[in-house]
């Protein structure tokens, strides 16, 4: 799939989800000037800033009413969608024990059942062209544990295995699905992350600091423009890798795989400042 800057083809469309800030918007902005029509969805039209080049939208992955609409919508200004780019989500701070059943299906609902809902909305029209492509994006916390951020780990984890398994399902049709796995990113993640409602005072010492520690990370991080070369990279290579880890996620999916688990276990509870 090339891109959409060929004056004797018409602009490839895009759909990105979640531009209103961050990892998203850098997305958007990138696929719009490289030549594609692009189409950003946000939850709240009225208060998002305009992007250069970017027709918004508003979308909830959350609700499949809105889903189904902003999909129509770019079929009938289009005709067609070439790629797919899920980044709508946000964060869930607190021990497992701390965090409620619905606190869990919420960050699922958006994380992980709001890629579902966009992905079988454009998955008709791409079957039809035979051809388009879904990048989903997950996180070094998609093949890492991740202490007091467990749900939001175990949502990406969800995110790489159904991406996997849909590539295999869908590579038939001319389509290909794929990951982008960020490391730390500088965003407003931070600020838009969620804190469970219960707190118990046995992990509060401890969640404090791995917390801390995970935003000391964030601060110290490159923005999102790493992330967003990495996504057009998997919208426009011929190549295709199913993953494509950007960042110090490069180094720790090859630890993953390769180095003694000790030492993996070992690193990750220095790192998050975690007792014993």
């Amino acid at each position: 799939m090339t891109n959409g800057s060929n004056s004797n083809q018409p602009p490839k469309v895009a759909i990105v989800t979640g531009v209103s800030s961050g990892i998203g918007q850098e997305i958007a902005q990138l696929l719009a000037k490289r030549g594609w029509q692009v189409f950003g969805t946000v939850r709240k039209l009225n208060e998002a800033a305009s992007i250069a080049g970017v027709q918004l939208l508003s979308m909830d992955v959350t609700n499949l009413g809105t889903v189904n609409h902003a999909v129509q919508t770019v079929l009938q200004a289009s005709r067609r969608i070439d790629a797919l780019v899920n980044n709508a989500g946000y964060a869930l701070t607190g021990a497992l024990e701390e965090t409620s059943i619905e606190e869990a299906q919420q960050q699922f609902d958006t994380n992980f059942f709001g890629i579902m809902r966009t992905t079988q909305a454009v998955l008709p029209t791409m079957r039809q062209q035979r051809a388009g492509r879904i990048v989903n994006i997950s996180s070094v916390l998609g093949f890492l544990p991740a202490p007091y951020m467990g749900v939001y780990a175990a949502s990406k984890h969800a995110v790489e295995g159904y991406t996997e398994t849909l590539d295999h399902e869908v590579r038939r049709f001319g389509i290909r699905a794929v990951l982008v796995e960020p490391g730390y990113t500088r965003t407003a993640l931070g600020a838009k992350t969620q804190t469970t409602a219960r707190a118990l005072t046995d992990y509060a010492s401890e969640r404090q600091r791995a917390v801390a520690a995970t935003q000391s990370q964030m601060d110290k991080a490159a923005g999102p423009a790493a992330v967003a070369g990495a996504v057009y990279t998997a919208l426009t290579s011929p190549l295709q890798s199913l993953r494509y880890p950007v960042g110090q996620a490069v180094m720790l999916s090859w630890l993953r795989r390769f180095a003694p688990s000790q030492f993996l276990d070992h690193g990750l509870r220095s790192q998050f400042q975690l007792d014993g």
